[in-house]
């Protein structure tokens, strides 16, 4: 059915070829998008600190990388609370520093608990092959500081040491939360940042669809003038 298509839209680039190799006719790369009403910042409360939020942050199911990751935060001494299904069933053994919570937060309670991180970590999931997540521009959204893997999708969304932060490899992720948890007012400053990138560079669901409406349209008008029938 693809080619019965005027246009396809995705959010992983690797989709792109994979979509016209197989008949799309059109393929437009689109980024991920953040809701307002829901990823917004929410205040920063000693109660919400407690009951959702910490120094680092993960919201998130679980994968092998994501572990491995965490394990190495542990065992370095910082302290990492995790919000998110299947991480018990895999967490073979317990590791300190880390404290695991056993389901996901979400609406309020998720702008909430990224609002009361002082570090919100922002892993990709391997096995889609993702260089982005809605969560790559939630936790912006919701004025978090957000450090996130290092790749070229991320770094075209946000400029790193200004406007979030990046990790490759573990040992960099240990050594930019012990360096970040010790600079409050840089952590701010790189998160209000963040947010006001997200509403200048237009990554809402609403601006996101006017871009495709605006696509569709242009493809429309193309084919009337071409004389082709819709």
């Amino acid at each position: 059915c693809l080619p019965l298509f005027d246009v396809h839209f995705t959010t992983k680039p690797h989709n792109v070829e994979a979509l016209l190799a197989a008949g799309a006719r059109r393929v437009e790369l689109v980024g991920n998008a953040f809701a307002p009403e829901v990823h917004r910042p929410m205040p920063r409360t000693p109660q919400d600190r407690e009951r959702l939020g910490g120094p680092v942050g993960f919201i998130g199911d679980y994968e092998r990388a994501r572990g491995r990751a965490i394990e190495a935060l542990g065992r370095a001494g910082v302290p990492v609370r995790v919000w998110g299904p299947n991480w018990r069933r895999f967490w073979k053994r317990r590791v300190p520093n880390v404290r695991i919570e056993p389901t996901g937060v979400f609406g309020d309670d998720y702008a909430r608990a990224v609002s009361n991180f002082d570090i919100n970590l922002a892993f990709l999931r391997k096995s889609a092959r993702d260089e982005e997540t809605t969560r790559s521009v939630e936790i912006p959204a919701c004025e978090g500081f957000m450090l996130a893997e290092r790749t070229s999708r991320h770094m075209a969304l946000f400029e790193e040491g200004r406007e979030a932060e990046f990790f490759s490899d573990p040992s960099e992720l240990v050594r930019k939360c012990i360096h970040y948890l010790a600079r409050p007012e840089e952590r701010l400053r790189i998160a209000r940042a963040g947010r006001l990138r997200c509403l200048e560079s237009g990554y809402s669901n609403l601006d996101r669809l006017r871009r495709m409406f605006s696509i569709l349209a242009a493809a429309e008008r193309g084919k009337t003038q071409s004389g082709a029938v819709s």
